[in-house]
């Protein structure tokens, strides 16, 4: 089957394809792992309503040696009670390393190794982080939530991206005592 190409105006500037596509062009994902991760919940966590942000940040490492490139890409949620402090009640940081097999530098960039990392790199990485987010909070006995999926946008000029998402409010979760 022919590879079907798709134009996305949040990956040209001008006329000109971005650095990072070019590198998407020749990468294979050849591995998702988690890295490290951190949870923690207040007392206060598990009473009413909540809203939350979620940031992230990449890292990337060409390694030319082996073709490899290698992603770091992470995560940190807050959430937040609806209430006079604005601390919050829940945190749960976690960080995956992405390795894409690549058979040919030439002509690529740190430049585009990096807005590679920052939409190929995140966007891939989401699942896996939704998962891990839904997961964990179940295992933190607090009521269930789903991560709304990756938007892809024009990013930042910036290295590093951090980007908030939309806040949601939780049901307080009833606990029945048998």
């Amino acid at each position: 089957m022919a590879k079907k190409k798709v134009k996305t105006k949040a990956l040209k500037r001008g006329n000109k394809v971005t650095a990072g596509l070019l590198v998407s062009d020749r990468v294979q994902l050849k591995d998702v792992r988690l890295i490290s991760c951190k949870c923690d919940q207040t007392p206060e966590a598990t009473l009413g309503k909540k809203s939350y942000n979620i940031d992230y940040s990449t890292e990337v490492l060409a390694d030319k040696a082996n073709g490899y490139i290698i992603v770091t890409a992470k995560f940190h949620f807050e959430a937040f009670a609806e209430s006079r402090t604005r601390k919050p009640v829940i945190l749960i940081d976690a960080s995956f390393l992405l390795a894409y097999k690549i058979e040919n530098f030439e002509g690529l960039t740190q430049e585009g190794f990096e807005q590679f990392a920052n939409l190929n790199g995140i966007y891939n990485a989401w699942p896996y982080w939704r998962e891990f987010v839904q997961n964990t909070v179940t295992r933190m006995g607090l009521p269930s939530l789903s991560i709304p999926v990756f938007r892809i946008v024009e990013p930042p000029k910036e290295k590093t991206i951090r980007r908030k998402v939309g806040k949601k409010k939780v049901k307080k979760k009833t606990v029945s005592k048998k």
